[in-house]
């Protein structure tokens, strides 16, 4: 049977997929993938016609379950293949480090927080430098930006918290923590 596709065009949208197979120990095992794409971006998905599902296992008195796993197939455009590799450029700090993997995943979600942060900033500093809007406009707009720092300052604090709770679970050693804190400070 051949696989069905489909295109999808969008000026932009954000694509969270969540990915889950069972390794050959057993164990599942699952990755989530996001796709950003804010430029007009041709992406071609292509789904498999019939998906194998999960078959027993052959070692001898194990009952887990090993999954024959055939995925679903994505095609970057090349605007969007570019934001992928410049998304990795920008943590390949915390991705060299010799951190565990659950630090580094939680890394990142404060980079990208602190990212959020800043861009709400410049757009505040923006607003309230627009004279072409009227007072009550403006008064609006800088509230509405406070309320989206609110809530971006509260989901930092969040995260942070996690990543001093992950880190002592793990019982990271005082040069592992101190790397993490200076991994987790915001840039210029």
């Amino acid at each position: 049977m051949l696989a069905m596709a489909r295109d999808v065009r969008a000026e932009e949208f954000d694509l969270k997929v969540l990915l889950a197979h069972v390794d050959k120990v057993g164990t599942k095992k699952e990755t989530l993938m996001e796709i950003n794409a804010t430029t007009r971006a041709s992406t071609r998905i292509t789904e498999p016609a019939n998906t194998p599902k999960a078959v027993p296992s052959e070692a001898p008195g194990n009952s887990d379950l090993s999954a024959v796993t055939e995925g679903v197939k994505v095609t970057l455009s090349a605007e969007g293949a570019a934001k992928a590799s410049s998304e990795s450029e920008k943590n390949a700090d915390i991705d060299a480090s010799n951190l565990p993997d659950g630090v580094k995943k939680i890394l990142k979600v404060i980079r990208d927080i602190q990212e959020k942060i800043q861009k709400k900033m410049e757009e505040l500093d923006a607003i309230k430098n627009d004279h072409s809007l009227s007072e009550k406009d403006r008064e609006g707009k800088v509230q509405g930006i406070l309320a989206e720092l609110g809530i971006l300052t509260s989901q930092l604090t969040t995260t942070t918290n996690d990543l001093h709770r992950t880190e002592n679970e793990m019982k990271l050693s005082s040069s592992m923590k101190k790397l993490s804190n200076s991994l987790s400070a915001p840039r210029d």
